[in-house]
C-alpha cells in the first residue's frame, strides 16, 4: 500500500542529505536503554519508534503523572542537522500552544548523549498506521476511510495548516507520518515534526528541495532549477491533498517506484516526470480507483493538484469548496463542535496573555546555545541542562523568564509542571 514508507530527504547547498549523513551518529536500536534518560522525575515506558534523526520514546512524567513523547537525538549532532533541529525546536515551541492540533513542546534536554525534545503525547499514533490498518476494510468496500471520516480529519489538518501559516510558517513535510492521532473515539489530529518548517517575514518564497519526494509539488521537487523560489504556502496545500487521496484511496498519484530511495535526485525526478506529464487522475494506478470517489471529492483534487502553484486553490478556497462543506455526520460534527469552543478559550487567553519579546528572545538564544552545545561530544561531568518551553516561561505576566537549568545526572533538577495541555 502507498502510504506506508515515505520518507525525508533534504538537501543542503552542498548536495548532502541531511537525514542520511546522520545515520551512522544516531541511535541505533540496539544501544542501551540507560541512555534513553532525562532524569529522576521521567520514566521510561516504551520505545515509540525511530525516524531520521533519532529514537522517540514514551516516558511518565513523575511529576505530573503525564505521559509525554521524547525525541532523542544522540550526540555528537551532526552541524549540517543543526539548523534544522534548532528550528524544529522553537518553531514547535512557538505555535505548539496556540492551536488544538498541533503537537506542544514542553522542554528541551541535553543528557551527556544525547539532545532530546520532551513534546505532547498522541497515544493513538501516526495516521500512516490508522489507514493502513483500513486496508481490509477497503477490499470490501472500496476506500480506505470513508469520505465522510477523511473529511473530519481533512478539517482538522487544515485548520492546523492554515494557523502555521497565520503565523508565517510553512510546514514542507507535511503527511500522514508526521501526524499523530489521540486514542479518542474518534481520534483527534494533531501535526507534529517541524525539522523542515521555514518562517518567513515579508514573502513566503523558499529554495530549499526538501521534504517527501511523494508528497512534494512539482515546483518544490524542480527548486533547483528556478530563480524565484516557490510559495511554501503552496507546497503545503499539495501535501494536504496527497494526504487527503492516500486518506482515501490508500496509495500516491505520483511515486518513484523505479528508484526506492527517496533522497535519491532520480528519485525525485521520476516523481516530477510523472507530475508535469499526466494529470493526478491519468495516472495507470489511478484512473480505476478514482472512480470510487464523488465528484465533488474530485473536483477539489483536481483544483489541489494544479501544476502552476499561481492557479492552485487556497486554503481559504478549499474552505469554501462543496466537499469541504458538505453536512457531517452527528457523530464527527460533535467533535469538531467542541474543537471549535476549545480553540475559541485558546485564542481568549492569548488575546489577555501576550507574549514578552524580549522572553522569547532569551529562550531562542538559549536553545541556540544547547543546540550548539549538542554538536559536541560529551564532556565527563554528566549533567543534564533543561530549558522550559512552555508557554508561560514567555508570557508578560509571568514573573520568572525562559533560562537553562543544570543539574548532575544523578541529581537532576525536577521539570517544571507541564502546564494544562
Amino acid at each position: 500500500m502507498g502510504c506506508g514508507g515515505s520518507k525525508s530527504s533534504a538537501k543542503d547547498d552542498h548536495g548532502t542529505t541531511s537525514a542520511a549523513s546522520h545515520r551512522a551518529a544516531r541511535t541505533q536500536p540496539g544501544d542501551q536503554r540507560s541512555q534513553f534518560d532525562i532524569g529522576p522525575n521521567y520514566k521510561a515506558v516504551r520505545h515509540l519508534g525511530q525516524g531520521g534523526t533519532g529514537d522517540t520514546w514514551q516516558f511518565k512524567d513523575l511529576h505530573t503523572g503525564r505521559d509525554v513523547a521524547v525525541k532523542f537525538i544522540k550526540r555528537p549532532l551532526p552541524k549540517v542537522l543543526q539548523t534544522n533541529i534548532l528550528r524544529e525546536f522553537t518553531i514547535q515551541a512557538d505555535l505548539g500552544f496556540g492551536h488544538e492540533h498541533v503537537i506542544k513542546a514542553y522542554e528541551a534536554v541535553l543528557t551527556p548523549s544525547h539532545l532530546c525534545l520532551v513534546m505532547e503525547m498522541a497515544a493513538g499514533g501516526s495516521l500512516t498506521s490508522y489507514v493502513a490498518d483500513k486496508w481490509q476494510k477497503a477490499q470490501a468496500q472500496g476506500l480506505f476511510l470513508s469520505e465522510d471520516e477523511a473529511r473530519f480529519f481533512f478539517k482538522q489538518f487544515l485548520s492546523a495548516v492554515k494557523y502555521c501559516h497565520s503565523h508565517c510558517v510553512a510546514h514542507r513535510d507535511l503527511k500522514l507520518d508526521n501526524t499523530l492521532l489521540t486514542s479518542g473515539d474518534p481520534p483527534i489530529i494533531k501535526i507534529c515534526d517541524f525539522g523542515f518548517a521555514k518562517t518567513w517575514s515579508e514573502e513566503a518564497n523558499m529554495f530549499t528541495q526538501i521534504g517527501t519526494p511523494v508528497y512534494m509539488s512539482p515546483e518544490l521537487i524542480n527548486s533547483k532549477n528556478g530563480k524565484i523560489g516557490y510559495d511554501g504556502r503552496s507546497v503545503d496545500v499539495w501535501a494536504s491533498g496527497i494526504l487527503l487521496l492516500v486518506m482515501l484511496l490508500g496509495s500516491f498519484p505520483f511515486d518513484h517506484t523505479e528508484h526506492p530511495d527517496p533522497n535519491t535526485s532520480e528519485a525525485h525526478l521520476e516523481v516530477w516526470l510523472q507530475q508535469v506529464s499526466k494529470r493526478w487522475s491519468e495516472v495507470p494506478h489511478m484512473a480505476e480507483t478514482i472512480k470510487k470517489l464523488s465528484p465533488e471529492c474530485k473536483d477539489l483534487l483536481n483544483r489541489i493538484f494544479v501544476i502552476d502553484a499561481k492557479k492552485r486553490i487556497t486554503i481559504e478556497d478549499i474552505e469554501r469548496h462543496p466537499w469541504y462543506r458538505k453536512p457531517m455526520p452527528p457523530r464527527y460534527q460533535a467533535v469538531l463542535d467542541d474543537l471549535a469552543n476549545k480553540q475559541a478559550v485558546i485564542e481568549d487567553f492569548h488575546e489577555q496573555h501576550k507574549k514578552s519579546e524580549e522572553k522569547v528572545v532569551i529562550r531562542n538564544k538559549h536553545l541556540e546555545e544547547l543546540v550548539q552545545e549538542a554538536t559536541t561530544r560529551p564532556l565527563a561531568d554528566d549533567v543534564i541542562k533543561r530549558i522550559d518551553l512552555r508557554e508561560a516561561s514567555i508570557l508578560e505576566d509571568t514573573p520568572e523568564g525562559p533560562a537553562i537549568v543544570a543539574a548532575p545526572v544523578a541529581a537532576a533538577a525536577a521539570p517544571a509542571a507541564v502546564a494544562a495541555a
